[in-house]
C-alpha cells in the first residue's frame, strides 16, 4: 500500500542549533555537558521544601549526579535551600 500524498506539517517540524541544547527527560543536553531543566529544578525544590525527608533528598541527589549540578547539590546539602 503506497502512500503518495504524505506531507510534513510545517508547524510541527523545527530546526535548532546544537549549541542551544536538546531538551530530554528533565535535562538540557549539550555536546559537553548537561544541565537540569529550569522547570525540573523548581519542581524538585518545591517537593523538597514540602517533604524534607532524607528519602526525598537522596532521591533528588541521585538524579542530580547525572549532570552538572555541583552548585545546586552543595546548596542543598549546606541547608541553604532546605529549611
Amino acid at each position: 500500500m503506497a502512500r503518495e500524498n504524505i506531507e510534513i506539517h510545517p508547524n510541527k517540524i523545527f530546526t535548532k542549533t546544537l549549541a542551544s541544547g536538546v531538551d530530554f527527560l528533565g535535562w538540557v543536553h549539550f555536546p559537553g555537558h548537561r544541565v537540569l531543566r529550569t522547570a525540573t529544578k523548581w519542581r524538585m525544590l518545591k517537593r523538597i521544601r514540602k517533604s524534607p525527608t532524607s528519602g526525598t533528598l537522596n532521591s533528588y541527589l541521585g538524579l542530580m549526579k547525572w549532570g552538572n549540578t555541583y552548585k545546586l547539590r552543595t546548596e542543598l546539602l549546606a541547608k541553604k535551600i532546605v529549611s
